[in-house]
């Protein structure tokens, strides 16, 4: 099945389904319209994570820490910022 095979070739229709098909999408575009238009909100903008990693630096406690556990920077972070 093709895309032409869906619908009637509107040229070809008699006059008075045109009449019909026109005034049925006005009727529908009308009340369309009548709907209120909604905005998607725009979205939080954040600091990219490399740039808050880069921002934070680490204090003593942090990088002995992060020596004897293993942790990486960014678990290092992910923590201060949990509690």
């Amino acid at each position: 099945m093709q895309l032409q095979d869906l619908y009637a070739n509107f040229g070809e229709a008699s006059p008075s389904l045109q009449v019909q098909l026109v005034s049925t999408y006005r009727a529908k575009r009308a009340e369309d319209m009548a709907k209120p238009c909604t905005w998607p909100k725009p979205k939080k903008v954040t600091k990219p994570r490399s740039e808050k990693l880069r921002a934070a630096p680490l204090s003593k406690e942090e990088k002995v820490l992060q020596k004897l556990m293993g942790l990486t920077k960014k678990q290092i972070v992910d923590l201060r910022s949990a509690v």
